[in-house]
């Protein structure tokens, strides 16, 4: 695996000068809104100064009627005139082109810098199947969205790794509350040749503050530990803090969770400062990091040339091969 210094040498020699170019559409982009903004009130204010004022002096609402929809038809027409008017300038190119650009220009050379035989699908991620089959969340009607999905072959396991924002609504809800986050984050599956014939499942320890003010990017009203099998207790005292194992035989659960294995989910939670799940399930490792963040998604408000998403994702990146492939050796 290439090393974070060899990723930031890479990242200033092949990535700054698009970054400087793509902010830069960015800014254009961003500038155009306000204008749009601007110039979108100003039929509004004219209607009210010039048509909403003489319709209240004149008192009969036969005349407030006819001043109304005069003002309301010529302030919609003036509205998408300047609306035309606008999209022909080149801020409003800028402002749509800088996202798609974003990955094409940055994140696909990331992902070949990283091993130039994986692939990279901007607008696929896990299906349903994929995430309830993990076993660790109950299945429910949820809905299924993401992007950014990343696969390929390392060492004797295939591999696929995404965001993914996996939501349910229930059957009854508080007002004015949206649907449940089942798990939003960074979604990671490996396929071996060997078979975990009894699964074991890993999920993070929630203490009863967390319990009672949830994590908004992961629900774990969803995961029914009674399914997951058998409370299993490692010896690492230290990853017993943080997690908990659940399997139907522990003798297995013991034999799977080596110490170094345990030291790189520790690291993984760590580094990501995000709940992480994990499930051995069949020929599959299933990780789940709950961190909410949709990596590569720009905001025309923050600035791309700020590396900290590069760098987080690599890592995640990274220590998610590393760690899968500790469970090939």
């Amino acid at each position: 695996m290439k090393t974070l210094e060899e990723f930031n040498a890479f990242a200033d020699q092949h990535l700054e000068k698009d970054l400087q170019a793509l902010d830069q559409q960015r800014v254009a982009g961003k500038n155009w809104l306000r204008r749009m903004w601007v110039l979108g009130l100003l039929p509004v204010i004219l209607f009210a100064v010039f048509f909403l004022r003489p319709a209240a002096a004149a008192g009969s609402g036969y005349f407030i009627a006819i001043w109304l929809l005069t003002g309301i038809v010529l302030a919609v027409g003036a509205g998408w005139l300047v609306k035309r008017m606008m999209l022909r300038q080149p801020g409003a190119v800028a402002g749509v082109s800088y996202q798609q650009s974003f990955k094409e220009k940055v994140v696909r050379p990331i992902i070949k810098f990283i091993n130039p035989d994986f692939s990279y699908q901007p607008l696929n991620h896990a299906s349903y199947e994929e995430f309830t089959e993990s076993g660790l969340f109950a299945r429910r009607e949820y809905n299924i969205s993401g992007n950014d999905q990343v696969y390929g072959k390392a060492g004797n396991m295939n591999f696929q790794f995404c965001d993914l924002k996996v939501t349910h609504m229930p059957l009854v809800t508080l007002r004015g509350i949206g649907a449940d986050v089942v798990f939003e984050g960074s979604y990671f599956i490996a396929q071996y040749s060997r078979n975990f014939h009894i699964p074991v499942y890993v999920i993070p320890r929630i203490s009863l503050s967390e319990g009672l003010f949830a994590d908004k990017h992961t629900d774990t009203g969803y995961i029914e530990t009674w399914h997951l099998g058998k409370k299993v207790l490692p010896a690492d005292t230290a990853f017993n803090r943080q997690f908990m194992v659940y399997s139907p035989d522990n003798d297995t659960a013991q034999q799977l969770l080596t110490p170094a294995l345990m030291q790189k989910i520790m690291a993984l939670q760590e580094r990501s400062q995000a709940k992480v799940f994990i499930s051995f399930c069949n020929n599959r490792i299933y990780i789940g990091i709950s961190h909410g963040t949709d990596y590569f998604e720009t905001d025309i408000n923050q600035p791309v040339t700020n590396r900290r998403m590069l760098t987080d994702f690599y890592l995640d990146f990274i220590s998610l091969l590393q760690l899968a492939e500790e469970i090939s050796e």
